[in-house]
């Protein structure tokens, strides 16, 4: 009986670390899903100020076309 009860106990401690082990691989994958979703939004961002680059260098040579005419 003895020795049943630790083979259940074993048992049961097993599953346990195997279902904290899943739950964590669960949250690193999410984080990993996190992390290139972060990535692509500093791409994004990078492009909006690439945009308002070109539209302050624009609004400049408009501003300097106007003073010439």
């Amino acid at each position: 009986m003895l020795s049943q009860q630790t083979q259940t106990a074993t048992q049961v401690q097993y599953d346990r670390a195997g279902n904290a082990m899943a739950t964590a691989d669960a949250q690193i994958a999410r984080f990993h899903a996190i992390l290139r979703e972060i990535d692509a939004l500093e791409e994004e961002f990078a492009k909006v100020r690439h945009i308002g680059d070109v539209v302050k260098s624009f609004k400049s040579r408009v501003e300097r076309l106007d003073r010439r005419i």
